[in-house]
């Protein structure tokens, strides 16, 4: 398949990435900032080089400090994981101009359902209703006032070149524009080095629907299903599920032939999720593409036994993969709850530290994708997130069951954790019963979940 495969990341998805190409026999090298030596993707690659970047910008964005390591350690295949340069077309083209092997959809595809705004409005030639919103940047807080306006309050300024909740803003009146308006701006540049702004009407107590697809190297696109992920902080995900307890089958029929057909006239290959805000009577908006691996792809795992990172491999290396997604069915429910370096007692504040013990639920139908380790001294430089907690069972109240007795059962001390915050989440009655929206974490603060008396059973599961 290919000789040697540098995973352009670090962290959990590092490690992810190369767990797979271990077991296809496909040797790894793995690249490190400067204070990163000491991280566990380090020690897993076969190989490691330390970024040397000048440029005053995280190593990790440095294309020309990643193509010298990828020329010098001769490999011709690189992933890029998620976050970082993983939606960076230019990065795609400068690693394909190499002649290397981009792990990915091409420069062309990316630039298409990549960009926000290109996206929105190629959807919409695709029949895919997106949420009121420009098609085009605002310019400065005078053309944001004046669009705003013609949407109607409240309004979402989002970043044109990334996501994850950065450079996103709720603005629920005009006296709030300018500040939003030039925070986003700000926070944008910094995160993706793209300042470029737009603006979508706030669709209220949405569900986050996504959808995960994948483009064969012979121009066909599929659907692997849906993800829930509704319960957020900061605009930034916590827990994902599949299937969705909002989405019907007869739903399914309706946008899986649609957001397939698109993926297929955007000449799409390789992994992709579309992402979707669901209004409360049940209408779906498209909100945009992530042309990369999703941080929740384990749970859709989980439910279809595909490893989506050798799907990736395939595809990038030519390699008909029709057979193995037009089979694969999901069976049962999967829940993926995300354990970050912040005190969720505190507003989710970061908690970087040393980890002082560390110990990992296990068992059957549960999973753990992590970089942390014992004595790991958790950086403030970076994303918080140290691990996922994955749980599988043959319906939702057991995949429920599973998610209670491991985040029991899971230890971490030395840095404020999520882990906590997930304990309550799975004993509200709210979560259990699948009612919720993105605006679950601001119902449901911790210390609001800790005074319900359910949590001190498991009635429902019984």
């Amino acid at each position: 398949m290919f000789k040697r495969v540098l995973v352009a990341n670090r962290g959990e998805i590092a490690i992810r990435v190369m767990r797979t190409c271990k077991r296809l026999n496909i040797p790894t090298v793995a690249i490190f900032a400067p204070n990163d030596s000491h991280c566990k993707h380090v020690m897993v690659a076969d190989k490691s080089e330390e970024l040397q970047s000048d440029k005053g910008i995280i190593p990790y964005l440095d294309i020309d400090a990643i193509l010298e390591v990828a020329e010098r350690m001769k490999v011709d295949a690189i992933h890029p994981g998620y976050g970082f340069l993983s939606e960076k077309a230019e990065f795609a083209r400068k690693v394909e101009d190499e002649g290397i092997v981009w792990i990915g959809p091409n420069a062309k595809a990316m630039s298409l359902l990549g960009s926000k705004l290109d996206g929105r409005e190629f959807m919409e030639s695709c029949g895919v209703h997106t949420t009121p919103g420009t098609l085009k940047p605002l310019d400065d807080a005078e053309e944001a006032k004046r669009e705003a306006k013609r949407i109607g309050y409240p309004v979402m300024l989002k970043a044109a070149g990334g996501g994850g909740g950065r450079g996103m803003r709720i603005v629920e009146s005009e006296k709030e524009i300018e500040q939003a308006f030039e925070s986003a701006r700000a926070e944008a540049d910094k995160a993706f080095k793209d300042p470029k702004i737009f603006m979508e009407r706030r669709v209220i107590k949405p569900r986050h629907i996504e959808f995960q697809m994948v483009g064969d190297s012979n121009g066909r696109g599929y659907c692997l299903g849906e993800r829930e992920c509704s319960v957020q902080r900061r605009n930034q995900k916590l827990v994902e599920e599949t299937p969705s307890c909002a989405v019907t089958d007869e739903m399914r029929n309706d946008i899986f032939p649609r957001i397939e057909r698109a993926l297929e006239k955007a000449g799409y290959q390789s992994l992709c999720t579309l992402e979707f805000l669901m209004n409360v009577t049940g209408e779906l908006y498209f909100m945009e593409a992530n042309t990369r691996i999703q941080v929740e792809h384990p749970v859709t795992e989980m439910v279809t036994g595909l490893d989506l990172v050798e799907v990736q491999l395939k595809i990038a290396s030519d390699r008909d993969v029709s057979e193995e997604l037009s089979q694969a069915r999901p069976k049962g429910a999967a829940i993926e709850f995300r354990v970050n370096a912040e005190n969720p007692f505190n507003n989710f504040f970061p908690a970087p530290g040393r980890i002082e013990k560390y110990i990992e639920p296990s068992g059957d139908g549960i999973r753990v994708d992590s970089h942390a380790y014992v004595g790991y001294m958790v950086p403030a430089d970076y994303d918080s997130m140290l691990a996922k907690l994955i749980v599988h069972g043959r319906d939702r109240q057991e995949a429920l069951r599973k998610a209670k007795d491991s985040l029991d059962r899971y230890t971490l001390t030395g840095v404020k954790n999520t882990i906590p915050y997930h304990r309550l989440v799975v004993r509200s009655q709210a979560f259990r019963a699948g009612h919720y929206s993105t605006d679950f974490v601001k119902e449901h603060p911790p210390a609001e979940l800790l005074k319900q008396e359910s949590f001190s059973t498991f009635e429902d599961d019984r």
